[in-house]
């Protein structure tokens, strides 16, 4: 070799060793278990971290999907980014100091002056990351529901603080579930889990590993585990400062806190008493006496929820309360009403709703619409489920208190509820959207209105007088002077069969007390006696003065 190639290998030997470091490399040596992604197989779609403040999971999303992108090598394709809001999704998953183009080793600056090595565009205005080996990263908000992913052919997708998502079933359900269907197809997720937030009851089904993600990894990142990216400032101001609180377990821990002070059910208490679907395997066959409870709004889309609660008894000896569904959305009164009939006629139960929200309308949409259904030939005529208007005229919580004591006293079942699947196959899940208002109401001030549980209240409540749970040992009572009457009159005790009260009333009403009562008296010595006259001859009311 001569000197010129020793040369040469020399100064490729100097640009190699100033070369930045592979990001990917790294991200390797730097990120904790917990953060790196598991191997992709058909095992689990969904990859959930849950973490507090400065727990590094932004940067574990950024990362892991970054992975995914540079390992694609088909030359194209799909990924996604969606976020609480538009600005979330850009200024922090995508330009931010731990999102998408740092996880990909360039920056804005780079891009704009066509430096980059990986990316070769990216707008904001248009929502768009274009990488150089063709690949297109869509970035989309949660406020809008996901529109622009909706139709698209993702490979994978990574949705940050999902706890914050406002239209998230709309986002989660119709926009991202249907979207990642290429590839890998894996969903990775991002959040700081509390129960008060409006995407709580994704987070419990998350957490549940339940049958319609297809696969839940779930991994918890703790602020602690993170110190050596953190500021010490940070830890004495921020972790000092919260050691040992409930505060430290949510923000810092990544703990999802069922139990909120003050309210009126546990989450233990509620996991106890699942039970299986109405009909179904190992369930009750039918529902006794079934109530429809509704909680009624005005159906706009920044109202409450519209919801509804079906209940009833069951069980072999009708002493159990079954809460056999729950529904709750934003629909106009009159296809919820609709809805509502339906339910009652398939369940033979009556509706029960709650008038303070509208007014008499209620009362006049559901006859409308019940004869709408009778015409169309979907109610039978004459077998009109009874709709019951009821005026609410205690607090919520006020009215949520006996409801609550009849769950202490064991009376009350929750039955899973049966839904299916693009392929039409069904699966039970839990009510976790109902279960989440129970845990978390306490009726404060201010406190966000609880639909489905109201509307669980007032299908419960008309069950608050039965005799339920089970059966008791019957104790014997003994009268006042039960023994000293009948040791006073032992025959009129023995022959009359009568209990001491009803025996002193009759002898006191034929002039004598129970000491002189003739001991051969009867009930028969009272009733009218045989008339032997010919039936002509025998007045119509003749027994009756007989009898006097």
């Amino acid at each position: 070799m001569n000197r010129a190639d020793l040369g040469a290998l020399a100064l490729l030997g100097t640009r190699l060793a100033k070369a930045p470091e592979d990001p990917r490399l790294r991200w390797f040596k730097a990120a904790r278990p917990d953060q790196r992604m598991p191997a992709v197989d058909n095992t689990w779609r969904v990859l959930l971290m849950t973490g507090g403040r400065g727990s590094g999971k932004t940067r574990a999303g950024a990362q892991n999907l970054a992975e995914l992108i540079q390992a694609d090598t088909d030359g194209e394709g799909e990924y996604g980014i969606v976020a609480p809001t538009y600005a979330d999704a850009w200024t922090k998953c995508v330009e931010g100091e731990s999102g998408l183009l740092r996880a990909l080793g360039t920056s804005m600056s780079q891009i704009k002056d066509h430096r980059s090595k990986t990316v070769r565009s990216a707008w904001r205005t248009y929502g768009q990351v274009v990488m150089h080996n063709g690949v297109v990263v869509y970035i989309d908000s949660a406020a809008e529901g996901g529109l622009r992913i909706q139709g698209r052919n993702l490979k994978a997708a990574w949705c940050d603080e999902i706890g914050l998502w406002d239209k998230w079933d709309t986002t989660w359900n119709e926009s991202l579930r249907y979207a990642v269907r290429m590839g890998s197809s894996v969903i990775i997720a991002t959040a700081t889990p509390k129960a008060s937030r409006p995407a709580a009851a994704l987070m419990r089904s998350l957490l549940r590993n339940e049958e319609a993600h297809g696969g839940v990894v779930v991994r918890r990142l703790r602020t602690w585990d993170n110190k050596a990216n953190l500021s010490d400032a940070f830890f004495r101001a921020v972790i000092g400062a919260n050691k040992g609180t409930r505060l430290e377990r949510q923000e810092l821990e990544g703990e999802l806190l069922d139990d909120v002070p003050n309210a009126l059910w546990l989450r233990s208490q509620l996991e106890q008493i699942q039970v299986p679907p109405v009909g179904g395997e190992g369930g009750i066959p039918f529902l006794h006496k079934a109530v429809i409870g509704v909680d009624p709004s005005d159906g706009n889309e920044t109202s409450d929820e519209q919801a509804y609660t079906i209940a009833g008894v069951g069980g072999p000896l009708l002493d159990t309360i079954y809460v056999a569904k729950n529904w709750g959305a934003q629909e106009p009164p009159a296809a919820f009403a609709r809805r509502v009939i339906l339910e009652a006629v398939q369940w033979h139960a009556k509706i029960v709703v709650e008038k303070n929200h509208g007014g008499e309308w209620l009362r006049t949409t559901f006859a409308q619409v019940m004869k709408e259904l009778v015409r169309d030939g979907k109610v039978e005529p004459g077998k009109q489920p009874r709709v019951e208007v009821i005026w609410a005229s205690q607090a919520k919580r006020t009215r949520a208190e006996p409801v609550s004591a009849m769950y202490e006293r064991g009376v009350v079942r929750h039955c899973k509820m049966v839904e299916r699947d693009a392929d039409g196959l069904a699966y039970p899940v839990a009510m976790v959207e109902l279960e989440d208002q129970m845990c978390t109401f306490t009726g404060a001030a201010g406190e966000r209105s609880p639909d489905r549980l109201d509307s669980m209240v007032w299908a419960v409540t008309p069950f608050l007088n039965d005799s339920l749970g089970p059966a008791q040992q019957a104790v014997p009572r003994r009268w006042a002077f039960a023994d000293e009457l009948d040791e006073l009159v032992p025959a009129v005790s023995s022959a009359s069969g009568l209990g001491p009260s009803a025996r002193r009333k009759l002898a006191s009403a034929h002039g004598g007390t129970l000491s002189n009562v003739d001991p051969a008296w009867t009930l028969d010595e009272f009733a009218p006696k045989d008339d032997d006259r010919p039936p002509e001859e025998i007045s119509p009311r003749a027994a009756v003065r007989d009898w006097r």
